[in-house]
């Protein structure tokens, strides 16, 4: 009779081979020498399939032993760096595999019980940002369990590809182990963008890279991944989202998920000589913390009511960032100022042409035109501004204090 591999059953498996297992956790590919090519091997999807067929006396062309099917289901997880049917052809393609392995098995080991995690969350609702406050506390824990899986699964990680190098009579050194922890905020934010991927991306960003070759000898460090790298595991806007909700949950929400006060940002004298009105004559508008969509979120700037296609102008020097478009500031582009103070323009009319991500721009440069795109009922320009600490501070005291206007009293 011909056997049913299940889920459950699959998953048994792996336990028993993982417990079996001395090895550890996922590392990058990154490396300052080139790659040699990867060694053609069975795709690990077949494993289950080739399991079935050897239970079932099934010939296959890897053979009818259960054994073999148990031994991919090892390497797909990391366990193992290479299956007993590939020979390696050099020592550089051992360290390839090593690393590579140890890859996959960062991916296997930073695994939490989502299930049982899900079952802490009260009333939530991943598209409201409110939500991720009333739950401070599993994503504390969350924050935890991540962070005590990245120290666990980086030191399992070192041992698996020690063990592989030194076996080969490769010469290996390596550095510190990282010290990155995440906060409730930013496992928030990326929980936000990611879901129940976000462990995974951050497998793939928080990787061990190394320098030199099989021959002078291997040196594995740990880079220092910001959380731009790690929001920067999936797209373009996901990254995007990522970054505006953490500093909406850094500017909004204390430490136990309350809502912070209200408080006036003071610049410097010397900034306030380096900006100038975006769009000449536009009646600036105090809307700090004001609600939004149905009161789920707060107002984090000032708007600027102006006729549409305006010219928008940077008020500052800077370097632009991101340029695209996303549901609530429709068509945007995020510029970064020499002090490190970032600007957000919204609702432009359209994509933007008249700049382009990673280009240098110079005060009262034009870099877009005033529209009502995204969650918007009128022509007028949205500013933000995004202090060097990753906090949303109050445009409408920026042009206050630098003496810009016209300006609509705030009462």
């Amino acid at each position: 009779m011909r056997c049913k591999i299940n889920i459950k059953r699959t998953l048994i498996l792996l336990s028993v081979l993982f417990l079996a297992s001395t090895a550890s956790v996922r590392v990058s590919l990154a490396a300052t020498t080139p790659q040699p090519e990867p060694t053609p091997t069975p795709e690990p999807s077949q494993a289950v399939d080739i399991l079935c067929e050897a239970c079932t006396g099934a010939n296959t062309i890897y053979g009818d032993s259960a054994a073999y099917a148990a031994e991919m289901l090892r390497w797909e997880a990391g366990f193992i760096s290479r299956t007993s049917i590939v020979t390696a052809t050099s020592k550089n393609n051992l360290v390839y595999d090593a690393f590579e392995a140890a890859s996959r098995l960062m991916k296997t080991q930073m695994r939490p019980n989502w299930s049982a995690w899900n079952k802490t969350l009260i009333a939530f609702d991943p598209a409201t940002y409110d939500s991720y406050a009333q739950n401070v506390a599993a994503f504390t824990a969350l924050a935890d369990a991540v962070n005590s899986a990245m120290q666990l699964a980086s030191a399992d990680c070192v041992r698996s590809i020690s063990r592989d190098l030194r076996a080969a009579g490769i010469p290996l050194s390596a550095e510190g182990m990282p010290q990155m922890r995440l906060g409730w905020r930013e496992c928030a934010a990326l929980y936000y963008i990611f879901g129940e991927r976000l462990t995974d991306a951050i497998a793939s960003s928080f990787t061990v890279e190394r320098e030199g070759n099989a021959y002078s000898g291997v040196t594995i460090y740990w880079p220092k991944p910001t959380f731009e790298d790690l929001a920067g595991a999936g797209t373009h806007d996901e990254l995007v989202e990522g970054i505006m909700a953490l500093d909406y949950f850094n500017t909004v929400y204390l430490d136990d998920g309350s809502v912070s006060a209200l408080t006036k940002y003071t610049f410097s004298d010397d900034y306030l000589k380096t900006i100038i009105h975006p769009v000449a004559g536009g009646l600036i508008k105090n809307g700090w913390y004001d609600p939004r969509s149905h009161r789920t979120r707060l107002h984090m700037g000032t708007d600027i009511k102006r006729r549409a296609k305006t010219p928008i102008l940077s008020m500052t020097d800077g370097v632009v960032k991101y340029i695209g478009y996303l549901p609530i500031p429709g068509y945007y582009v995020l510029i970064e100022d020499p002090y490190g103070y970032t600007y957000h323009y919204y609702h432009m009319f359209e994509l933007t042409s008249f700049v382009k991500e990673g280009d240098t721009v110079k005060q009262g440069q034009q870099i877009g035109i005033v529209g009502s795109t995204g969650n918007s009922a009128a022509y007028h320009l949205h500013l933000g501004v995004v202090t060097p600490e990753g906090k949303y501070v109050n445009p409408y005291d920026l042009f206050v204090q630098a003496g810009i206007g016209p300006i609509l009293p705030s009462f």
